[in-house]
């Protein structure tokens, strides 16, 4: 069998190492191969009777000269295109199969211009000082690596892909294909990775190039792409956020529902957009790839559907932030398929700044819901703020209509999102409401009302909605009733926007007044299409003109089912790992 064309012999500075074709013009050697030296002499032993090209050094890794340093790696570029096939590389884990494969390495040695080769096979997948693999003799004898076989592209005997280069000789060591992806992220196209395109992964190498050195966690923004359960971080965490998009091409594989490296482009871009120094660019050509990547695994496009198939929500979470005595930390997400995919985060400062940001999200969610359901916009909401009339948002007062009369509005309680047994619990009622043709109304009027402990007890049998003759305090949430209906864990709860601010009450005051419609408005709706209602009372209380107010005006509703809002999966491990 003829040997590859790829292989290169190349002259540096009185130096002899090797390399290999990895594109038509591009050649991978060891650093110090070319130490100190801008340009070097190549020549293809598989190509009798060409000249030798000259190439220059167009990117190299931090060697530091010492034989124990890392990064020792570096990338050639020819004055034109050579006429061979360069190196194909192999599937990351292919050394590391049992039976072990036999390996290749064609080397230099003084005077055999020609070259020679050594047959070896990898001791262990495990890297030394996470950088380099370890190789021994195939036999235990023949041709042993030596000078000259620096850079060498190691191969796979049978089918000839590499899988590494030599990077020295006592101990014989190469650094792997994944090793050299994870360090030139231009190679990465080159690299087999698992459900990942060659040409997805040169264009988000690219956008990733382009972030400021120091300019984001990718540690940070690792573990919120992949959640709790996901992919763990490999020891020593990430140098950079390419390592961290490295890992996740590597060692996962995208499919419905699990695409982190969506996730952690999104949240990249939040950081372009509020950095030291913003490049709201950047930010929009990261999302725009996460939607592309996203895309390749959305199911295909079904006729549109009667408004029975089901809810396609957005999910809107705010929370406090560390940050700042104000400072807010929001995402928002679109559900498409069963699946949540993250539109965008943010820090904000401010409810102007928050409203206007949250409004022009969920205007971008709408991109990635389902045509063949009916919009829902939920906010997950910390407990206190429930009471914040997120229905009546509005960009521009007097001129734009509020986010409630245009789309189905809910508000969820993040402390029971976070609770798994509450969670539990709400969706095994929500399978015994699914039956229920009507809403009766549990009444909790302004008078006294039961402790909460024994008021969450009272409402755990109480499966339709509950409903409130005044809002919540805000300054006591623990206290108040309307979190012991959370608690219990009641899925629909609704309060007046104003009502008697509590004591003793003869059930003739306003509250009471908004029960008694409650009650007959919610009497014949199914609790399922509830806030499909819910926006049609909003409207009409919009556009009520009269002196006295509409009953409903300022109505909240919390609504919680959570198979709506099913849990992110965490990624699969790939194969290669």
């Amino acid at each position: 069998m003829a040997s590859p064309s790829w292989h290169a012999y190349i002259e540096c500075g009185g130096a002899v190492g090797a390399g290999f074709l990895f594109t038509d013009r591009h050649v991978l050697t060891c650093a110090h191969v070319v130490w100190q030296e801008e340009s070097a002499e190549v020549r293809f032993p598989g190509l009798p009777g060409r000249a030798p090209d000259g190439a220059r050094v167009v990117a190299r890794g931090p060697w530091a000269g010492g034989s124990r340093d890392p990064g020792d790696w570096a990338v050639l570029e020819l004055a034109g295109p050579v006429p061979a096939r360069p190196a194909r590389f192999a599937h990351p884990d292919a050394p590391y199969a049992y039976p072990s494969p036999k390996l290749l390495a064609h080397g230099f040695p003084q005077d055999y211009e020609e070259g020679v080769i050594s047959e070896l096979r990898a001791s262990t997948a495990e890297l030394t000082s996470n950088e380099w693999t370890q190789l021994e003799d195939w036999k235990g004898y023949g041709t042993p690596v030596s000078g000259g076989f620096s850079g060498a592209g190691v191969h796979l005997a049978e089918g000839g892909e590499v899988v590494g280069m030599v990077s020295s000789m006592d101990p014989v060591r190469m650094v792997s294909a994944q090793v050299l992806a994870r360090s030139w992220p231009p190679l990465a196209e080159h690299v087999p990775t698992p459900g990942h395109r060659a040409e997805e992964k040169r264009v988000l190498a690219a956008l990733l190039a382009r972030v400021p050195e120091g300019a984001a966690d990718p540690g940070l923004l690792f573990g919120q792409a992949v959640g709790p359960l996901g992919l763990a971080p490999p020891d020593g965490g990430f140098a950079n956020p390419w390592e961290a998009v490295w890992h996740l091409l590597a060692e996962s594989v995208p499919r419905a529902g699990t695409l982190p490296l969506a996730d952690f482009a999104v949240r990249l871009a939040a950081v372009c957009d509020e950095g030291a120094a913003p490049d709201p660019a950047l930010g929009r050509e990261l999302r725009a790839w996460a939607r592309g990547h996203r895309a390749r695994f959305d199911s295909p496009a079904q006729p549109y559907r009667a408004p029975d198939f089901g809810w396609s929500p957005v999910l809107v979470e705010i929370n406090r932030s560390g940050e700042g005595r104000n400072a807010l930390l929001v995402e928002v997400y679109a559900y498409r398929d069963d699946t949540r995919r993250l539109v965008d985060s943010a820090t904000v400062t401010g409810e102007r700044q928050l409203r206007e940001w949250v409004l022009d999200r969920v205007d971008d969610a709408f991109g990635d819901l389902d045509d063949r359901g009916r919009a829902l916009v939920a906010f997950a909401l910390p407990r206190n703020w429930l009471h914040k009339p997120v229905d009546q948002w509005v960009r521009r007062k007097g001129i734009e209509p509020p986010l409630g009369c245009v789309s189905p509005v809910v508000v969820m309680d993040r402390l029971r999102r976070k609770n798994p047994r509450l969670q539990w619990t709400l969706r095994q009622m929500w399978q015994t409401l699914d039956g229920h043709r009507g809403s009766p109304v549990h009444r909790i009027e302004c008078g006294r009302t039961p402790r909460p402990d024994k008021l969450s007890v009272q409402l755990q049998n109480v499966y339709g909605p509950v409903g409130f003759a005044r809002p919540p305090d805000p300054a006591r949430t623990a206290t108040e009733p309307h979190g012991a209906a959370l608690n219990a864990p009641s899925p629909i709860v609704l309060w007046p926007h104003t009502g008697c601010t509590g004591g003793a009450c003869d059930g003739g005051c306003r509250g009471s007044g908004f029960l008694d419609e409650l009650a007959r408005w919610l009497a014949d709706l199914a609790p399922g299409e509830l806030p499909g209602h819910v926006m049609e009372l909003r409207k009409e209380a919009f556009m009520h003109d009269e002196s006295v107010p509409h009953w409903a005006a300022g109505l909240t509703l919390v609504w919680e089912d959570p198979r709506r809002f099913p849990a992110v999966a965490p990624p699969d491990r790939s194969p290669l790992s």
